[in-house]
């Protein structure tokens, strides 16, 4: 196939209204679909880190304020360890001191502050077999008989929560990338069909001439192809310092948490504006097609 083309599309308005069209739907869909792929890098992160682990917290104060004594407190602590070393599905436990209780409380504290002078929890990290994990109600209950004052933190209760925000947030980012396709067809649709009733009269000499409808639904399919492409490439290019910098802002504030775009993610997203421009060719092809039935 030739490259030129035997309908004069230089004399159509659409070369300036397609690209635009598609630089915008790029740009939202590039920002939308990095949004989500993080949403989902987040739960997953999140639910690995959290759902194979627990900790248990003895409060150093009683229920009236008083302190209690270091002796009462490394009791019920030795026989908290116990419950939890002696309780299928776990896999290690260890109470946090000193540089770990620090590291701990350093998000909410700063990390120049004296912890010794407050009236912290002791605290016991468990560690959580994945594939077997422990039976919930019955380390609550075993602990409730050994260690009243134990309180057992399982991180389920804001979890599900991030699960319900990040699955909905997912929702609505496909939400919103089934819009921009259906758009982006519509708005092809019309580009196409406004550019058959310009170019009608050139159409049917073609036609007249010998070419059959595929080859001049190819032409018009390769022309919106080139155009959808350009001007997605143009929104990718204006998307991409935007999510790079959002995520090294958020890198920032959260150091244990990568919320960068890892290759996979950079690929999918470099890919965003062939798998419009693709979608206007396919559409354009039936568009053209479609009418050229109706005309010829």
């Amino acid at each position: 196939m030739t490259k030129h083309s035997d309908i004069p599309f230089a004399q159509d308005s659409s070369r300036f209204f397609l690209p635009w069209i598609s630089m915008l739907m790029i740009f939202i869909a590039s920002l939308t679909l990095s949004g989500g792929i993080t949403a989902y890098r987040a739960l997953s992160y999140w639910n690995d880190s959290v759902s194979g682990s627990m900790t248990i917290q003895i409060p150093v104060v009683t229920p009236n304020g008083q302190q209690r004594n270091d002796s009462e407190l490394a009791v019920d602590l030795e026989r908290a360890l116990t419950v939890v070393r002696t309780n299928p599905g776990i896999i290690g436990a260890h109470p946090l001191e000193g540089e770990q209780m620090k590291r701990l409380m350093a998000p909410w504290l700063g990390a120049d502050t004296d912890i010794t002078t407050l009236p912290l929890p002791k605290v016991i990290d468990i560690t959580v077999d994945p594939k077997n994990p422990p039976q919930i109600q019955q380390l609550k209950n075993d602990l409730a008989e050994q260690v009243p004052t134990a309180i057992l933190d399982t991180h389920r209760i804001w979890l599900d929560n991030l699960i319900t925000m990040a699955q909905g947030f997912m929702k609505l980012t496909l939400f919103i990338l089934i819009l921009l396709l259906v758009t982006t067809a519509f708005t092809v649709v019309y580009c196409a069909q406004t550019s058959l009733r310009v170019h009608k009269k050139v159409v049917r000499l073609v036609h007249m001439m010998g070419a059959n409808d595929w080859y001049i639904a190819w032409q018009y399919g390769r022309r919106i192809f080139k155009l959808a492409l350009l001007g997605g490439i143009g929104g990718l290019a204006l998307a991409l310092p935007i999510i790079l910098g959002v995520g090294y802002f958020f890198e920032t504030i959260a150091v244990d948490f990568n919320c960068s775009l890892n290759a996979a993610s950079l690929t999918l997203l470099v890919l965003t504006p062939l798998l419009f421009a693709l979608l206007a060719f396919i559409t354009t092809l039936k568009t053209v097609l479609s009418s050229l039935k109706r005309m010829l």
